[in-house]
């Protein structure tokens, strides 16, 4: 009896290294894992930006080609807008570069200020888009 126990304690001991190669192994996993999300992420916001700065400039050209119309407070509002409009895009161009550069926790960080800075974009294009729809159909 005594010598089955034995045996089966020996089919079922882990050795120090039966651990490490297994914890290396899911490090590896986790990591690969965590790459691949962030890839995932960066071609999520790139596409997103993509087209937003498609959007942006059809209503610059919009703008462009209105521009006569467009008069006094509407016309100064509106290029306020514009003006915001491309702050947010370059602070979003901004924090894209980070982002791109970063790893570990930074990673984190800079992803929450890229959706932020992505989010301040979209609202800024909105608005702009809506006050200069505003001002055409006042033309």
């Amino acid at each position: 009896w005594g010598d089955q126990k034995d045996a089966e304690k020996s089919d079922t001991k882990v050795t120090y290294e039966d651990v490490k190669k297994e914890s290396k192994e899911a490090m590896e996993t986790a990591k690969e894992y965590t790459q691949e999300q962030k890839e995932e992420y960066l071609q999520q916001i790139e596409t997103k930006k993509e087209e937003l700065d498609q959007k942006i400039q059809a209503l610059q050209d919009r703008a462009q080609a209105k521009a006569s119309e467009l008069k006094g407070e509407t016309k100064t509002k509106f290029n306020q807008q514009m003006e915001e409009l491309r702050r947010k895009k370059q602070a979003a161009a901004d924090e894209l570069k980070k982002l791109k550069a970063a790893s570990g926790k930074a990673w984190d960080d800079l992803k929450a200020g890229m959706d932020s800075a992505m989010d301040e974009l979209s609202q800024a294009f909105y608005k702009a888009r809506t006050h200069f729809e505003e001002g055409e159909s006042k033309s």
